[in-house]
């Protein structure tokens, strides 16, 4: 009888070795797999994050898409000035451009500059193309001349005053048309340059005037 009672007390001691082992176990697993002070937000805010770079990532491929679209439209004078590299792209009027009446024959002053998308001045080197055309009383057109600037003579009329950088060209006129003042001439300019594909051209009216009036002397 001893004996089967000291069996009895065995086995329950072990069972409750066992229980108490698979308790403590249930335990640890409820607390590795239940949500932790703070988890479920951060949880929250990770796939939030996760879906923001995933969101970015598709833009930045878009527009790196249309980045390459865009440069294989231009061409290489225009991605040089993307890039920095200032070129010019367009020809400007300067002050001072007039077609000026004197005794002595008139003259054609044509003040130009010629600029890069940020209408900041960049040299060119020619040559140069220039026509005038006047409009008689019929109002039909007449040609005044055209002219041919070589690039050395392009280079040397670069001048620099107070109301900027541009080029200076003194042309004369024929006097077989009469001009007088206040009427405009038409004037066409094409401008040659090795950076750019075509030459930069414009076109653009100017002022006839009359003489400058004696000086005063002192």
């Amino acid at each position: 009888m001893a004996m089967i009672e000291h069996a009895s007390s065995v086995r329950t001691f072990v069972l409750l070795v066992v229980v108490g082992t698979a308790a403590q176990m249930g335990i640890g697993c409820s607390v590795q797999l239940g949500p932790s002070k703070g988890s479920v937000s951060q949880a929250a805010e990770i796939r939030t994050l996760k879906d923001e770079v995933v969101r970015l990532e598709g833009e930045h491929a878009r527009l790196e898409g249309d980045l390459q679209s865009l440069q294989a439209d231009l061409s290489p004078a225009e991605l040089d000035r993307r890039v920095g590299i200032p070129v010019a792209n367009r020809v400007a009027v300067a002050s001072g451009s007039t077609v000026r009446l004197a005794d002595s024959g008139s003259e054609l002053r044509l003040r130009l500059r010629t600029e890069d998308g940020f209408s900041r001045f960049v040299q060119t080197t020619g040559p140069v193309q220039v026509s005038a055309i006047a409009f008689d009383a019929a109002q039909l057109p007449r040609s005044l001349g055209d002219w041919t600037i070589d690039a050395t003579s392009w280079r040397s009329s670069l001048r620099e005053g107070f109301t900027g950088t541009a080029y200076a060209l003194d042309l004369p006129l024929p006097g077989d048309f009469d001009l007088s003042s206040g009427m405009e001439i038409l004037i066409r300019v094409e401008i040659s340059d090795p950076r750019v594909e075509e030459p930069l051209a414009s076109e653009f009216s100017i002022p006839v005037t009359g003489p400058l009036p004696p000086r005063t002397p002192a």
